[in-house]
């Protein structure tokens, strides 16, 4: 079967693909068959009849993830975002996640009346949406972005090709299993394991093509809604207004205080009456030692 091997991708591209043109049905009904009957060489001699080569990049055939992700400032982003939804329903796509906060900026508070404040808040509201669309939508969508933007910050679109994935895959599935040889040495918990490794390939590789075949007929949009940097205004109540006392409190408070003080700076000279005992007795000592040394400067002149 080696000689077969460089059909094996035509007749497996037209196999997944879902419509081709005329020159693509015989392969794809000898491939359909051979699913039918698990016949693996059925659709290597029906692709090597066929003699068809790979489709060209823009063929239905061709398995073509198609990806966008943009970055806009619009006027509003809840108006905007709800826009966005609106429009990807009817285009009978659906909305994977929407999420709408705020990132905060400086805020200051400002003296507006005696008993209250202006509080001013900066804000910038954001909105990040993932949106999926049949493929073929996906310029359309793109295209309603420029009905709510005001500024285009980043756009990025792509399209992978996953054919030779999707056909990797499905070849691999359609090769037989080779069995393992029982002999008497034979593990059988190794033997199990072996064909269980070979059971969940199979179906991962499965799943895979699933995943391939659904984001190639559904177009992922990723789009980050800004706007313009906002002020949130409120009129909030002075804590400091509401806190302070009367007018009476505060005077007895202020007496209240002022006793205290008065107690306190006694007391604390109260307790420093030893080292006030010592000041005065080093003042006498000193007044004493000064009159001594005056005296006998005084005798030689009386001679």
């Amino acid at each position: 079967m080696r000689p077969y091997c460089y059909l094996v991708v035509p007749a497996m591209t037209l196999y997944a693909c879902s419509a081709g043109n005329s020159s693509y049905e015989s392969t794809l009904d000898s491939a359909v068959a051979s699913e039918q009957s698990n016949s693996y060489s059925k659709a290597l001699a029906s692709a090597a009849q066929a003699g068809e080569e790979v489709p060209a990049l823009n063929s239905p055939a061709r398995k073509h993830v198609r990806t966008a992700d943009i970055n806009v400032r619009v006027a509003n982003v809840f108006n905007a975002a709800t826009t966005l939804e609106r429009v990807t329903k009817g285009f009978d796509g659906y909305v994977v996640e929407s999420t709408l906060s705020n990132e905060m900026g400086a805020a200051q508070d400002i003296p507006y009346k005696g008993d209250s404040m202006k509080h001013v808040q900066l804000y910038t509201a954001i909105a990040n949406l993932t949106l999926k669309v049949p493929a073929e939508k996906l310029d359309s969508l793109v295209s309603s972005l420029n009905n709510v933007a005001t500024f285009v910050s980043t756009r990025t679109l792509r399209d992978d090709d996953k054919t030779l994935e999707y056909l990797k895959n499905f070849m691999k599935n359609e090769e037989p299993v080779t069995p393992v040889a029982v002999t008497k040495k034979s593990d059988p918990l190794q033997t199990a394991a072996y064909q269980d490794n070979k059971k969940d390939e199979k179906i991962d590789r499965k799943v895979a093509n699933f995943a391939i075949l659904d984001d190639a007929n559904y177009a992922t949009l990723t789009v980050k809604l800004s706007q313009s940097q906002q002020a949130d205004v409120q009129v909030v109540v002075n804590p400091e207004s509401v806190i302070r006392a009367g007018f009476g409190t505060e005077l007895l408070t202020a007496l209240s205080t002022g006793t205290t003080a008065l107690r306190n700076v006694f007391l604390f000279f109260l307790q420093l009456w030893p080292f006030i005992l010592l000041a005065i007795a080093g003042v006498f000592g000193y007044k004493k030692m000064a009159a001594r040394k005056v005296l006998p400067v005084a005798n030689p002149e009386n001679k």
